[in-house]
């Protein structure tokens, strides 16, 4: 028999899961929490460039269920897939001369999955996060999709956008529909220990966000000798000690001078050379995507639509139109947010998740195949 009032809410220590959980016992529904354990305690974490961890902390998800929620909880081990899965990935995605959105990846392959796999091992049908979207009707595309959430800067729909096999009928999000600010004043008004409660940023595993550092370190061998600099026009800047972890259109971290605000434009890891350009050298009007998914590549509906699009999780919808049946779109405004690697979400004019795939610039490197 379902269970139909029993749920799982995927917990990380961190507020927006913790309210979830409190919501929906409140709500009349048989809670139980899962964390997974993604890492073991190393002492000798920060000589390797990893820092202080900044999602799925056991201790306090096991503190929030025991003292404040009073709900059972279970931790599944993840190490093995999230080292796979996550970080493997992005490393290699950086030496390939891609930016990886490593929250993406997780929810897709690990989070999401071995969630739903420890509900269905144990008769749940739903499972429920603390991410910021919801289920909303695409009158359009005649679907649900993932909503964007009010709030741009706390919208998550983007980073569950490669997820797959989540509905409204077994998957919740009970914050979705908040903004932050309403989510904090109820875990203070349910006496959470709100200062304590963690923040996830989007490379949890790298401290500060110091990627270079983390990589610098991981990937040592790749790292040998100089790196040459050059500007988009071919003339030579010197050279730098890695590129690895540059990203496309980066500024900051550059230890060259070109008597201009100049910005990463390529990366070629194989021949171990950088070009630089001005900004506005960054502004693509066309980009293809990689791995599609979604209502998006499985319709026609689109050929007459105007659809958005993001490459970033806080970035607003752009206007685009897809180009023929291939996988390439253009943009109504050139955008220099087209960045090898990362996520490009798609949207209808109602905010409602339609697609994604990985980006790649001008069709460089197209590919058909599906996700």
């Amino acid at each position: 028999m379902k269970k139909n009032r029993d749920v799982v809410v995927g917990m990380s220590g961190g507020v927006d899961s913790a309210v979830s959980a409190w919501l929906l016992k409140k709500q009349g529904y048989h809670v139980t929490g899962v964390i997974l354990r993604i890492w073991e305690d190393d002492p000798h974490t920060t000589e390797k460039g990893w820092g202080e961890r900044t999602c799925c902390h056991v201790p306090m998800v096991e503190y929030l269920c025991n003292k404040i929620i009073d709900i059972p909880y279970a931790v599944v081990n993840a190490q093995s897939d999230f080292n796979k899965d996550v970080v493997s990935t992005f490393k290699s995605s950086y030496l390939s001369g891609e930016t990886p959105n490593p929250c993406t990846s997780c929810n897709q392959k690990v989070k999401l999955p071995l969630l739903r796999k420890w509900a269905e091992e144990n008769g749940i049908t739903k499972v429920a996060t603390g991410h910021y979207t919801s289920w909303q009707y695409s009158k359009e595309y005649r679907t649900y999709g993932l909503a964007m959430a009010q709030d741009v800067a706390k919208d998550q729909s983007y980073f569950l956008s490669r997820t797959r096999e989540i509905n409204p009928d077994n998957t919740l999000f009970p914050v979705g529909a908040l903004t932050k600010a309403q989510v904090k004043e109820m875990a203070k008004s349910a006496g959470f220990p709100v200062e304590g409660l963690l923040e996830n940023q989007e490379v949890c595993f790298v401290s500060e966000k110091r990627v270079t550092d983390f990589l610098k370190v991981e990937l040592a061998d790749s790292h040998s000798g100089q790196w040459n600099v050059h500007l988009l026009s071919g003339e030579s800047l010197g050279t730098i000690p890695t590129a690895i972890g540059l990203t496309r259109g980066q500024r900051r971290g550059l230890t060259v001078a070109g008597g201009k605000r100049l910005y990463v434009h390529s990366i070629d890891i194989p021949g171990k050379t950088v070009c630089l350009s001005e900004k506005k050298d960054l502004f693509e009007d066309t980009f293809s995507v990689r791995e599609p998914m979604g209502i998006l590549f499985d319709t026609d509906l689109h050929e007459h639509a105007t659809i958005f699009v993001r490459f970033r999780s806080t970035m607003a919808p752009v206007p685009c139109k897809k180009r023929g049946a291939g996988n390439r779109f253009s943009l109504t405004e050139a955008h220099d947010g087209v960045v090898e690697g990362q996520i490009a979400a798609f949207y209808d004019q109602e905010n409602i998740l339609i697609g994604s795939g990985i980006l790649t610039r001008k069709g460089e490197r197209p590919d058909t195949q599906r996700s």
